[in-house]
């Protein structure tokens, strides 16, 4: 199992990969370096930081403070008053339920 800042991957069962002829590659360079590891530690650590790359590289949208929402609130309904009532019930029972039996 990996862990990273929050992040905390792992798996529930073991599976059995196919590499192409570059990964392998890939691989026996990175056991090579790193003669300690074995290939299923650096393979988790390569997913867990692309994971860790890909999650950063998405903006995440700040949450409004209190003031601020209250704000945008207030600029939503700035012109509710105009727009025009409909005549008679909007939404009845009836006709929200007028295609069921």
């Amino acid at each position: 199992m990996v862990q990273s800042e929050g992040l905390r991957l792992c798996y529930t069962r073991p599976m059995q990969v196919t590499l192409t002829p570059h990964t392998e590659e890939l691989l026996r360079d990175a056991l090579a370096r790193h003669p300690g590891q074995s290939p299923a530690q650096i393979l988790e650590e390569a997913l867990a930081e692309r994971v860790e790359r890909q999650t950063a590289a998405k903006p995440v949208k700040p949450k409004r403070t209190r003031e601020e929402f209250d704000a945008w609130v207030r600029e939503f309904a700035a012109y509710s008053d105009k727009i025009p009532s409909m005549p008679g019930e909007t939404f009845s029972r009836a006709m929200i339920y007028e295609d069921h039996n």
